[in-house]
């Protein structure tokens, strides 16, 4: 279940677009959430039907890969030459501005703005495939049903190891190979159905141990309930309302 508070985390995109324009000649992207990855996937510019007969030249300042503060030119438009250009998805990470250099505008500047939740135990998995590329679909589905299997391969090769102990005890009396194994009626069937429902202490004890590793959790009502609904199959409003209650009170203990 632990593994469920990251996996929940999914790349969410949104709707990017600024105006540029005499009276705002500069349109800031900041990153004030520590916790987040963001990316700017810049689509098209173009000229607002007013704008006049000139170039518009727009320049983009975002850091290098050292880490160093740089301007490029971005795009120069003109209504009668160039009114508008398609940018093929110019990827940005903020901080980033983006800043009308010549010319009174409008220059309407549209794309996506990506936004992921960093994992501090994948960090290094995420080094190396971008965050925003990654498939938003069934990515948690996919990775609890792979979780399942593990966890029941690991109690099958307990019981394997179980009877092997078994097996030793008697050689003492008959040899190895006489020896049968008699199957469990019913366990594979056991083991196929749906996993016990945690205890509202258990829950909380995942909760508490979640936050004590540093793993995000969400930050309001709505989103924990969904994640409560999904990952401990709890849909009592009351018992969620609790959770969240001690949720908070884990948060403060943390600060």
């Amino acid at each position: 279940m632990e593994g469920d508070i990251s996996d929940m985390n999914r790349p969410q995109m949104y709707l990017f677009g600024c105006t540029l324009k005499s009276d705002k000649r500069e349109y800031k992207v900041d990153v004030d959430d520590d916790e987040t990855e963001q990316q700017l996937s810049l689509k098209a510019a173009c000229l607002g039907a007013e704008a006049e007969d000139k170039f518009h030249m727009v320049e983009v300042e975002a850091l290098t890969y050292d880490g160093k503060a740089t301007k490029v030119p971005l795009v120069v438009l003109k209504p009668s030459v160039l009114p508008s250009m398609g940018l093929g998805g110019f990827e940005i990470t903020p901080p980033v501005t983006l800043r009308l250099l010549s010319g009174s505008g409008p220059v309407h500047i549209s794309g996506q703005h990506f936004v992921s939740v960093r994992d501090s135990d994948n960090e290094e998995e995420e080094h190396n495939t971008s965050p925003v590329k990654r498939p938003a679909g069934l990515m948690m589905e996919k990775r609890v049903s792979q979780k399942k299997l593990k966890m029941d391969s690991d109690e099958d090769s307990d019981d394997d190891d179980d009877d092997d102990d078994e097996d030793d005890d008697s050689d003492d009396v008959m040899p190895q190979k006489s020896v049968k194994k008699t199957p469990v009626p019913g366990k594979d069937k056991a083991q196929a159905g749906p996993s016990k429902a945690l205890s509202l202490a258990e829950i909380k004890s995942k909760l508490s141990t979640a936050a004590k590793e540093g793993r995000p959790l969400p930050k309001t009502e709505q989103k924990f309930e969904n994640f409560v609904k999904s990952s401990f199959k709890v849909s009592d409003k009351q018992v969620v309302k609790d959770l969240w209650g001690f949720l908070k009170t884990l948060k403060m203990e943390k600060k």
